[in-house]
Formats: structure tokens, sequence, C-alpha cells
């Protein structure tokens, strides 16, 4: 009897593909498989996710399966049902997401090699073609070369009709291989001797919270909780949950927003569980990578932690999914294939039937207003002791430092007590203009203002790093003057090396930290006390291991404010708590804060440390404009060569989202804030709805329509 797969491919397409199983293959092709399969003139890797035994419905002839891959399955059939859940839910490529839960070296494709044929070699001198055929051949008399090489070398549009017509007149040979990566088997290595740490940090709010979740961790019902609390605390319960959870042999996913954070967590998963605990992220080597996805596949770990991307860890009997920090946008992959690992991590447990909890000291204002309203909010907070806050308003003050800042820095530096100060913009003037005709030096690809560094004298794009040599004159009148607008990094270095001349004063930035051992460097200098302050960006703010100091300064936080952005309030509160967690916790530290716009709630809040009163204030404005959580958007951004192209397809979708449904709100289609990046015109369409099954729905038909590049991002 013939049988029939149903196949998902890795590509961007939301589309099943029919092949037929070989006789040979038919007892070994099971769901969740991997194949290779024939596509066009390639060979991919396929992922079986039905079997038939009926030929489908099909009106050309069905291809064979080439090979199965896989003596058993790579997937779970849970685990498919949770990928599928999660690409309808972000409209992202299935076959793109199963591609991403594997190590690449399981994703197997082929590679065209092209060489010159004898009939090539003679027709070069006189043959019939066209001269982009003939610089191909003529190229080709080296040696054979990829066709990967050949598309970086020509940058032709159309180099695969170019090459499959050379092909069909004989003067090209392309030999198509499949190389599989030869997979040694890992040496077991003992574990050493470990001494646990014994736990004595609940307290009466956090013991509760425990028993209150611990409850529901035998019972395999999906059960979500949100911790709100500080990181210690958190902690102490994530913990003491992780023990409950492996007590009932039921394995637990650990989910961090940055990478930095993850050395810690192994460390103290060792000290105080004893090990049998992996990492999993994108800086592992492919060997590396693949060893410990295949000891998770083979059930000989039991906590697996990382950032987003260990979501898609082949954890079978998953118990407990924690979600540490949920408020970090780190979580978002917007690149294809587009997801949140917060609604994965939801999505997933609510498969596995297992407890999801979320915890944060800031949560985002949806979730916080959903775990309130739900009833799965569990508060372990007491209030914030200790430290002096001080608002300082820039307005009234002159240069890039105040008086009031320059003063508490200096009673600071004589103490010799270390001090941290930061400022999220990099270089040294956000731009150039030109006093006499206005000119703004701007990036060839994209629509925004080239930035001054002082350092290199050079202009530099902060979106596809494009640069040229800063000039004295004005390229459009030249005039001579040219006046550098606002501050960053560098202008603050400068004034404060002027100011404090005898201080050592370091700067903490992507320009001037260019590796791991250069960042290690400065932490281990500011630790010994060989670098006085510290100055850094929101890089600093994600240093693991960073000792909190008496004095924490932050300067012009009101830079996130001008984003066009609903949340803007939300991250700048985010923000400044960052940075707010690194003054220590007694009555002489103090945090300082200067702004031009010292009245605004979300500094006013942050700097204080109230995230209630944030939220309050916040939530009134999100219900007065039918912003999340009170609704369910969508923002479609169009994206490609060609502005008018772009227009004309953008206002087709929204015409088509517009006959498809009355009760979606349609903002644009406009102009991105940014309308150009990297060479690429961005027009945006907004969608808003207060059921998201309304907004999925006119989604799923108009995106149909969509031949070009675009981007999906849900909020929810």
């Amino acid at each position: 009897m013939t049988l029939y797969a149903e196949i998902i491919l890795s590509l961007p397409l939301d589309l099943s593909f029919f092949y037929i199983i070989p006789e040979a293959y038919s007892e070994e092709a099971k769901i969740g498989s991997r194949v290779l399969v024939p596509f066009r003139q390639r060979k991919l890797t396929g992922f079986i996710i039905n079997l038939k035994k009926r030929k489908p419905a099909q009106d050309f002839k069905l291809k064979e399966i080439l090979e199965v891959l896989d003596e058993e399955p790579v997937f779970s059939s849970s685990f498919l049902a949770f990928t599928r859940n999660l690409s309808r839910f972000y409209f992202s490529a299935w076959g793109e997401l199963l591609q991403a839960s594997l190590p690449s070296s399981f994703v197997l494709k082929s590679k065209a090699k092209i060489s010159l044929s004898e009939k090539g070699k003679a027709a070069i001198q006189n043959g019939p073609m066209s001269q982009g055929e003939r610089s191909i051949l003529e190229f080709l008399q080296k040696r054979p070369y990829s066709d990967i090489f050949l598309r970086r070398r020509f940058k032709e549009k159309n180099l695969s009709y170019m090459l499959s017509r050379l092909e069909n007149k004989g003067l090209i040979h392309i030999k198509r291989e499949v190389k599989k990566a030869n997979r040694k088997k890992e040496m077991a290595v003992p574990a050493g001797p470990t001494q646990l740490e014994m736990d004595f940090s609940l307290d009466e709010k956090s013991l509760q919270a425990v028993n209150i979740i611990a409850g529901k961790a035998g019972k395999k019902i999906f059960s979500p909780y949100f911790l709100y609390g500080a990181p210690e605390k958190r902690e102490a319960v994530y913990f003491s949950l992780i023990r409950k959870a492996l007590s009932l042999r039921r394995r637990v996913l650990f989910l961090v927003p940055e990478i930095s954070l993850t050395k810690t967590l192994l460390e103290k998963f060792e000290k105080k569980l004893g090990g049998n605990a992996v990492l999993l992220h994108s800086q592992l080597s492919e060997r590396k990578k693949e060893l410990e996805w295949q000891k998770i596949k083979d059930g000989k770990v039991d906590v697996v932690a990382g950032p987003r991307s260990c979501l898609f860890s082949p954890l079978e009997n998953l118990g407990l999914v924690i979600v540490d920090e949920e408020q970090d946008d780190s979580y978002y992959q917007r690149e294809s294939p587009s997801y949140d690992a917060r609604r994965g991590a939801w999505i997933r447990a609510k498969q596995e039937a297992s407890v999801l909890v979320y915890g944060s000291a800031v949560p985002s204002v949806e979730a916080f207003y959903k775990a309130k309203k739900n009833g799965y909010l569990l508060s372990l907070d007491e209030g914030i002791k200790g430290r002096k806050v001080k608002i300082v308003d820039d307005k009234r003050e002159r240069g890039v430092i105040s008086e009031i800042l320059e003063k508490k820095i200096g009673e600071r530096l004589k103490k010799k007590q270390p001090i941290l100060v930061f400022i999220n913009r990099r270089g040294y003037a956000p731009f150039l203009i030109c006093s006499r005709c206005s000119y703004i030096p701007r990036c060839i690809h994209c629509d925004i203002a080239l930035a001054y560094h002082k350092r290199e004298e050079r202009l530099v794009c902060h979106y596809c790093n494009y640069s040229l040599p800063k000039k004295d004159d004005c390229p459009e009148c030249g005039s001579r003057i040219i006046r550098k607008k606002g501050f960053g990094i560098e202008a603050v270095e400068e004034e404060l090396k002027k100011k404090f001349p005898q201080s050592k004063i370091a700067c903490f930035d992507t320009d001037v930290i260019k590796n791991k051992k250069e960042r290690e460097r400065i932490l281990l200098h500011f630790k010994k006390g060989k670098i006085d302050l510290l100055l850094g960006t929101q890089l600093l703010v994600h240093q693991a291991g960073l000792s909190p100091v008496s004095l924490v300064v932050v300067l012009y936080p009101e830079t996130i404010l001008t984003l066009s952005d609903f949340r803007a309030s939300q991250k700048t509160f985010q923000s400044l708590h960052q940075m707010r967690k690194f003054v220590r916790d007694d009555e002489k530290s103090e945090f300082l804060v200067q702004t031009a716009l010292p009245h605004h709630f979300s500094i006013q809040q942050a700097a204080f440390g109230e995230y209630i009163c944030f939220f309050n204030k916040e939530i009134k404005y999100r219900r007065i404009m039918n912003y999340p959580p009170f609704s369910h958007m969508a923002e479609v951004l169009f994206l490609g060569n060609n502005l008018r192209t772009l227009a004309k397809e953008s206002r087709a979708f929204s015409l088509h989202v517009k006959s498809q449904a009355d009760n979606v709100e349609i903002l644009g289609p406009a102009l991105a804030s940014v309308m150009r990046v990297r060479g690429k015109y961005r027009i945006q369409v907004i969608m808003k709805s207060r059921r998201k099954r309304s907004l999925d729905e006119v989604l799923e038909k108009s995106l149909k329509q969509v031949k070009g590049r675009k981007s999906i991002v849900i909020y929810e």
C-alpha cells in the first residue's frame, strides 16, 4: 500500500506539501521525523506532520521522499501542536519555527557547485549569449564555484534564470550535493562533587507563594502565576518550585532575557540543585549546541535555562515553566520567524498542562493588569527602603552636568566611593547642524541624521553603521560654523574629565567595548577601585555581577519618551528602574536624575521606585486611548526598494482589511517613524480590535494578498 506524507518545509511559506513515501521507508516514516525531499531544483529538509493512506487530490504528479533522516521522531506530537499554535498566533511560518527548534546541522540543504563544460569553454569566444552570461563563463574558467559565491560576486537579480539558461545550453555543469554532519558521540564526563547550599531565604510572603503554586504542581493542570517582587525574593521562590517539580519527576524550563545572565544562573543551579541543568543559547558553538540538544532529547537533563530560543528545547514531561524579568522586550524576536517567548511560554505550558510562573519587579502594564484581573498575581514585596532621590530640572541648568550633580559627584570622589553614571546616547552629539543654512548630515541608506563621534572624528549611522569623516565646512553653503546638537556619552565623559581631572574615569559603551576581554577588564578594574567613576549606556545595565554603589546618576532619560510608541512611558520607567537597582540599599546612598521633564509621571515614579503608582496612572491612559490591554493590536510593516510600489501594496492591503471587518480599526498606511533603514523603505499599517479573534481572521485573509516583504508585530 502506498503511503503519503504531509510535509512542512523550512521556508517562509504557510503551506504544506504532499510526497509519496517509498516502500523502503514505510516503516521509518513517522509524524515528527525529518525527511530529505526534492523541491524544485533543490533538496531540502522537511518535517512530517501527517500520514495518509488515501492519495491527496492534486492536479500534478507527486514526488517521492528521498530519505527519512531519523530512526525516531525529533518532534513529539505535543511539540508539533505547540509550534503550530505559536506560528498561528504570530503569523510566522511553521516550518521556520521548527527549523529554529533544531541545531543548524540537523537541517540539510543541497549546495550547488557550478563548473564550466567543454562546450562552454569553446563558446566563450564567439558563442551567442548576453554580456552577463559571458562574464559568468569567463569567471568559471578559474575553477568551479558555489551558487552562493556567484550571487555575492555578480549581484545579479536574475542569476538563477541565467544559470538555468546556461545549463540548458550545456555550457555549464551544476552538481547538487547534500552534506551530512559527521556526529561523534560525546564522551561522558562524570560530575565532580558539589557542596549544596541550604536555602533559608523564604520569608512569610514567599513561603505563602510557594505553597499556593506548589499545590498545583502535581495535578497536571495548566496553572499560570505572576510573581511581583524583588529579584532575590523571586529567586528564592523559583528554586523552591524547581525542587518541588524535580521531586515529582517533572522537568523545568527557565527563561531569562539576556545570555549574559545564564552563566550566573548555571552556577546557582549547581550550588542549590547539584547540577543536571544545561544552558541553551545562540553563543554556544554549533557542536556544543548539538550535544546539549541531544542530552535534552535523550532525557538526561532535568532543567534547561536560556534566553528566548530556549523555549524550543525538546523537553518531555515538562512540569514547570519560569519566565523571569517578564517586562524585557528581548523576549520578542522581530526577525523571521517572529514570536514573543512570553506568550510562547503560555502556549507551551498550556499544551503540556504544566505550571507557568512569570516574574518581575516592574511588570509590563499588560501582564500586570491581566494577572491582577484574573486572580493569579502574587505579591512578594513590602515596599522600598533607604536611598535618597533627587530629580534635577535640566532646563534650569547650563552645560552637560548641572551644578548639583557636580557637587554630589565631587563629594563622593573625595571619599573614594565608586560612582555609576548612565546616559543612553552613543557618540558625542546626536547630530550636527549648520548654523547658517540648517543643513544636517544624514545617512545615505537610512532616513536618519548621522551622530557625531569625536573619538574617531566621524559621523556614524546607528542603524546601519554607515560612516564618513567629519568635515569642518558645510557641504551645502560652505560655512565653517557647524553646531553640535544634544549630548552623547563622549561629551559627558569629556565634561567629567574636565571637572575632575584627578579622578580615573572610564567609558562603557559599544564603541569602546569591542570584545568580551575588554568588557571584563573594565568591570574588574571598577570592582577593584582602579576606576573611580564608570560612565555607561544601556550596555552597562545588562552586565551581571556589577556591584551596587552609593551614588548612581542618570542623564536625560526622557529620550525614550520621544519614541512613537504607546509603551514609551512604560519603557522609560523600566529603563530608570534598571539603573536604580545599582544604588546600594542604605540611607546614605543617592539616586540622581537630570532631566528636561522632571514632572513626567514615569520619571518621577521610577526615581522613587513606585511601580503601583506608575501603573495606576498609565492604565488610565491606556483605557482612554483603547491601547492594550484594552485592545489587541497588530502592526504590519511593508518593506521594499520602491516607495511607490510599497505605497500601492499597503493601500491595497488596508482596503482589503476594511472590506473584511467592521470591528477592526485601521491606522494608516503611513510612513514609519524612520522611513528608510538599510536602503529599504518602510510603510506601516496598524490595526486595533477588542477581540483577538477578529484581528486574526482579517489578518489571515488579508496577508494572503501581500506578495512583497513584510513583518508583523502583535501587541496584546
